[in-house]
């Protein structure tokens, strides 16, 4: 019997909708290794829980982003070198990660699981874009296309939020962010093309430093350099508190951004190299320590 066209068109669609919530379990119950924290975060974000990630409770102290996610994840080894036998032990079905930290181990990778990198250093420099493509990316490796969707479209709302407090009475306060070096009077300060950098400038707040972009989105400054800022620049440290390597200097009391009492801490546990969940939380401290 010859089925025609509009009923076979029929018995397609019907199938395709019967097989759809099994395929959408399917995708959620996924068994996933994120080796990159971005990627962790981002996985969690779009409601998949990994079986292994890489640096397991640095993460959770840096990140800490849907740590609640992580509570039967398993430590597969740093981030730079992960294990491959634990990796192997996990039986993930996709290991997600960073071209920037793992195209050296995409082949052995790829012999474990199907491998899918984040393309975090873009060619054009651009961090920002960077995080919006790697969440589209991750969400078709995941097959949760339209979830992340939904979430960098809640992103950009709150940026939106973000951007209407500020401009009821904050907007064009010149901002620095920079995050403290271990050891040393010196402070990782973020470039134009750092994301971060260019959310809080959507947002209302320009540089108050000129740095052409970077390879990694920021630049080393010493506390010569911070004597560059006035007294209206604030300056932004991520950390709970200022560093005695910075605060012990005989210079740092006399730095016009100090005597001006323009500085402020915002806590450790703001991630500026995360993806958008670790951003807009990072942000919206910022902008409440600002009120």
């Amino acid at each position: 019997m010859v089925i025609g066209t509009s009923r076979r068109a029929f018995l397609v669609g019907v199938a395709a909708l019967l097989a759809a919530p099994r395929l959408a379990s399917a995708a959620k119950a996924a068994r996933v290794v994120t080796l990159e924290w971005t990627a962790t975060e981002i996985a969690l974000s779009l409601g998949l829980r990994p079986v292994g990630v890489a640096e397991l409770d640095a993460y959770r102290n840096w990140v800490a982003v849907e740590n609640e996610g992580l509570a039967d994840a398993v430590d597969v080894g740093r981030r730079q070198q992960p294990s491959l036998e634990a990796i192997r032990k996990l039986s993930p079905d996709l290991i997600l990660s960073s071209r920037f930290r793992h195209q050296a181990l995409r082949e052995k990778l790829a012999a474990l699981a199907p491998t899918e990198l984040l393309d975090d250093q873009p060619a054009d420099g651009d961090m920002l874009a960077a995080v919006y493509a790697g969440v589209r990316q991750a969400g078709k490796a995941l097959g949760r296309e339209d979830t992340a969707a939904a979430l960098l479209s809640g992103f950009d709302e709150r940026v939106a939020a973000l951007k209407d407090k500020v401009l009821a009475g904050n907007a064009g306060r010149k901002l620095v962010v920079a995050q403290p070096l271990p050891g040393t009077p010196r402070l990782r300060v973020f470039s134009s093309n750092a994301a971060i950098a260019q959310l809080l400038d959507r947002i209302g707040f320009p540089p108050g430093l000129s740095l052409p972009p970077q390879p990694f989105g920021f630049t080393a400054i010493d506390l010569e350099g911070l004597a560059a800022l006035d007294g209206e620049t604030m300056l932004v440290l991520l950390s709970g508190s200022v560093p005695e390597e910075l605060a012990e200097s005989a210079l740092w009391p006399m730095l016009p951004v100090v005597t001006a009492g323009k500085v402020i801490t915002a806590g450790a546990a703001n991630w500026p190299f995360g993806s958008v969940a670790a951003l807009a939380r990072m942000m919206e401290t910022i902008v409440g320590k600002l009120a």
